[in-house]
């Protein structure tokens, strides 16, 4: 076998934009099973926070990487894909942040984001002219840029008219589209900028104004008319629509306001800071009337209905044969640690044999699966103080602290890759060892909570949040960590607490706070029944990277904890009270997740 100096590192994760069709596809894992609405015609909104698989989704999507994986050619497509990646474009370019709430700032970003994914549009061209040469396509894009764009163009303001002698090739016409687009971009940024400076002086501006309506959208559907694209829905992949301005953000919502969806679906990825869902008028677009929701994390690793575990296997597995080049499961190579293992088996059937006569669950083996690990962890806090001690290591330890997101879970993994490859690159890559497992598991905690929350707090930037609420947010997560600690290593009859439930209403100050943890990863939002039974209370769960740090037990279902808004606030601001007081009638307050 290999050592781990002649290995590449599977686990490193690449930038999906970029990635090669050949290189998606045989990494990619279909999760449309799970998720149907991302095929579906229709707007929707890609909810996730990063690393969640979202750009993947949507690179999987493109012309290029469905005919391959269909083994089709482009006419044959059900859909045609235009990929939009915000990060990678110059939609919020200084320009045009000058121009917020002046200036007809409206107008001017509409305009400027008609044509920056007008030109990604024309740049999809670029595969069918290589698959398609014929007399006929060249005929239907010289056509289509005399008869359409050029047509489309001056009914927007546009001046200049086709040059007699222009080339009348595919490819020059479609260099010619993109080259004009470019041109009007700059044109466009010359004047905001020129705004900027202009201190009160007026500056006209006698340029075309593009928009959704009366250029895009008819642009992209001339082109399916005269048989350039397949002759079915369009969708506008919009990939991490967070960064848009909240200009910017409104134009988007009023496009899927529109009702366009039939001809060209809009679908946009956010990672849970989506700006707002009003339009450029002030009324709000809606779910299902407007556009159909995907949250695609996974919130609970361990739910019968949840296919998490299946998909992350089957993406460690293809990463380990097909880039490392090794036959193996992801549960050799990401061993238990055996010893302690063994130990908590030991432990569970103490709890068996106990169950007749002091048994707390329905059957012997309930006590033994809901006790034994807590009960271990709590042992190496006893008069040893070896709690430190606890191996997070074994496959499926990793997928619970990776709280359903794949790229936690493969970040930490070619962390693992590396520290082999740097301190043990001799060795045969058998496998990570649960000693690098837990090291590499517990500096990542370590790194969340503690070195993400000093670079927050040095973010200066003007959406950056004040200081005095990062410190709340950051008691309220310590609070959280170190009574679920306390309660894991109690007598309790329920002692795997992950979660908070919210038992009456939030006040507008926590609401926010619960907001931002959960935008920074730090919680999950979901909910549950209430207790009367008559409608759902909200559910926030501590991220289980954090499990390391509080020395939790992150595997299976748990409990969860009825808290008030009262509560909450004590918290962010006397740790030490709110977890003394909840201690004092915690049994009372903590529920059960059913497993079915």
């Amino acid at each position: 076998m290999k050592t781990f100096k002649e290995i590449e590192n599977p686990f490193i994760v690449h930038t999906p934009e970029g990635m090669k069709a050949k290189d998606a596809i045989a990494l990619f894992v279909d999760v449309f099973s799970d998720f149907p609405k991302i095929l579906n015609v229709g707007h929707l909104f890609l909810h996730g926070p990063r690393g969640s698989g979202k750009s993947m989704i949507f690179r999987y999507l493109e012309p290029d990487c469905q005919c391959l994986a269909k083994q089709i050619n482009t006419a044959e497509l059900t859909f045609f894909s235009v990929l939009i990646p915000v990060k990678r474009t110059n939609f919020n370019r200084t320009e045009l942040q000058l121009l917020e709430g002046r200036h007809a700032s409206i107008l001017i970003n509409e305009h400027f984001m008609t044509l920056n994914i007008a030109e990604k549009f024309f740049d999809s061209f670029s595969n069918i002219i290589l698959e398609d040469n014929s007399s006929v396509l060249t005929n239907a894009i010289v056509q289509f840029m005399k008869d359409d764009f050029y047509s489309l163009l001056q009914n927007c303001g546009y001046a200049d008219t086709l040059p007699d002698n222009f080339q009348r090739s595919a490819k020059d016409c479609v260099e010619t589209m993109k080259g004009i687009c470019k041109q009007l971009i700059s044109n466009i940024l010359g004047y905001s900028g020129g705004l900027a400076f202009a201190r009160g002086q007026s500056i006209s501006y006698s340029g075309p104004i593009c928009n959704y309506i009366d250029f895009l959208y008819p642009l992209m559907c001339k082109a399916k008319e005269r048989s350039i694209i397949p002759k079915k829905p369009i969708y506008l992949l919009i990939d991490d629509a967070d960064l848009l301005s909240l200009t910017q953000t409104q134009i988007l919502n009023t496009w899927v306001s529109s009702r366009t969806s039939t001809e060209v679906s809009i679908k946009v990825s956010t990672q849970l800071r989506y700006k707002t869902y009003q339009t450029i008028t002030g009324q709000n677009i809606e779910t299902p009337h407007d556009f159909a929701e995907v949250n695609i994390s996974t919130i609970y690793t361990a739910s019968p209905k949840s296919k998490y575990k299946e998909r992350m296997t089957e993406i460690v597995r293809r990463r380990l044969v097909k880039i490392a080049g090794l036959e193996m499961t992801p549960e050799v190579f990401f061993p238990e640690d055996k010893k302690q293992e063994a130990a908590i088996k030991k432990i569970a059937q103490e709890y068996v044999d106990k169950w007749a006569t002091k048994g707390k669950g329905y059957r012997a083996g309930d006590d033994a699966y809901r006790y034994a690990r807590p009960e271990y962890i709590k042992r190496l806090g006893g008069s040893r103080k070896s709690k430190h001690t606890y191996k997070y290591a074994g496959f499926d330890q990793l997928l619970h602290i990776s709280s359903g997101i794949i790229r936690y879970f493969l970040d930490s993994a070619a962390f693992m890759f590396g520290e082999m490859k740097a301190s043990r690159q001799n060795e045969a890559a058998e496998c990570i060892p649960p000693d690098v497992q837990s090291k590499i598991i517990f500096a990542q905690a370590v790194e969340f909570l503690m070195n993400q929350f000093e670079k927050i707090k040095d973010d200066r930037s003007a959406e950056a949040p004040q200081i005095s609420e990062i410190r709340k947010l950051e008691n309220l997560i310590n609070s959280l960590g170190e009574l679920f600690n306390k309660i894991l290593v109690s007598d309790r009859s329920e002692r795997r607490v992950f979660s908070i439930a919210i038992s009456d209403a939030l006040d507008n100050d926590m609401r926010e706070l619960l907001k931002l943890g959960t935008e920074f990863g730090y919680f999950h939002k979901s909910s549950i029944g209430n207790k009367e039974g008559t409608g759902r209370t909200a559910l926030y769960v501590l991220s289980r990277r954090l499990a390391p740090y509080f020395k939790l037990d992150p595997t299976s279902f748990a409990g969860y904890l009825f808290v008030t808004n009262d509560d909450l606030i004590t918290a962010t601001i006397n740790p030490k009270k709110f977890i003394r007081d909840r201690l004092k009638d915690t049994d009372n307050k903590i529920k059960q997740f059913t497993l079915f």
